[in-house]
Formats: C-alpha cells, structure tokens, sequence
C-alpha cells in the first residue's frame, strides 16, 4: 500500500518486519525468511534501532539495554561482525551476507536508511526489522506482527498499521506458512524486475 507522501524512498527489494509490541517475534521471523531464501538469493538484514533524545530515560522503559547511549552524529551503522545470542548474531549465524545495526534519531532515519541502502547489491533481498521505517520508505512488503504478549500498540506502530501488507499472529506456525507460501510470491515480482 502507497502512502501519501512521494518523497518515500523506494525500498523495492526490503520487506520490513514491525510489530504492535516488543518482543513480539521479529527477529524470529526474519530468521524464518533467512532460512528459505539464504540457498535462493543474497539476503542482508538491517536492524534499525529509532533513538529519541530523552537523556537518561530508555524510550523502552527504565533504565533500558544502553543502545541509545554513545551515538556520535546523527545516525550510525555498524555491520555485525560478532557471534552471541544478540539479535544481529543471529541474522549473520543464520545465514545472512551481512547484518547492519542502524541506531539513528528520528529525523535522520531516512538520510541512515539511504546510507544503508548504499552498502546492499541491487539484488539482494534485504530484511528491515523496524516500525519507523515505513514512515520513510516504501518496501516490496510490509509485514505487521500483532503481539501475543500485550493488547496494547506501540505508538511506532500505531502509526503505520494503516501501511502494512500483511498482519500475522504472533506464533512460529503462522510465520512458518506465510515465509513457505504467500511472501515468495509476493516478492517474486519484484526480484524479477531486476533480473530482466
């Protein structure tokens, strides 16, 4: 679905994965989507961190993870280059090309995300867990996770539920048959494009 505004940036080879709440199985189903598409196609996965300038106080609650301290500039990226159970290692662990961190202040997060898009080859699928993202840019699909965990819906993603594509369930199964059926084809067309 198109939004309103034309100075999107066009996104045609990302499917961004958001979600109503934390913790809500983003990471997980970008692990899914690497596993099927890893043997077919370049995949490289951006997780991108939204960093509000509220001091002290974590936008995630109490005293949070420390990620949003010690950005220098407006935005940074930094590719994963780590093993571990963070996130990022597990995206490289499973099989992505490469795995970029983007922590960028809300009014750089398109200017972070062209930076981005300038380190990824033009035919690489490129998995995006963020909310914020559907705010300046326009993937080939937007997928929607509607949190298990809480009812209530992060304000990032209240405002971009109107965009999203597809809305899945928070629960393995659901991911499992959505990556297995319906998201190669709708991609498809856009991978086709790019090798014609």
């Amino acid at each position: 679905m198109s939004t309103e505004n034309t100075t999107l940036l066009q996104a045609r080879h990302m499917v961004l994965i958001g979600a109503t709440g934390r913790n809500s199985g983003k990471t997980t189903l970008a692990l899914q989507m690497i596993h099927s598409f890893k043997d077919k196609m370049s995949v490289v996965a951006f997780k991108l961190i939204t960093i509000r300038n509220h001091g002290d106080i974590c936008p995630r609650g109490g005293h949070g993870c420390g990620i949003c301290q010690g950005l220098k500039g407006c935005f940074d990226i930094t590719p994963e280059t780590g093993t571990g159970t963070k996130d990022t290692m597990l995206l490289k662990k499973a099989g992505a090309k490469q795995v970029y961190l983007i922590r960028a202040y809300k009014d750089n997060l398109r200017e972070a995300l062209e930076e981005a898009l300038k380190l990824v080859p033009e035919d690489a699928l490129i998995l995006c867990e963020s909310n914020s993202v559907r705010l300046v840019a326009e993937p080939a699909l937007f997928v929607m996770i509607q949190s298990g965990t809480s009812s209530s819906i992060k304000p990032t993603a209240e405002a971009v539920m109107e965009y999203a594509d597809v809305i899945l369930p928070q629960d393995e199964v659901s991911f499992a048959d959505f990556v297995q059926g319906e998201l190669y084809r709708k991609i498809k067309p856009y991978f086709s494009e790019s090798n014609q």
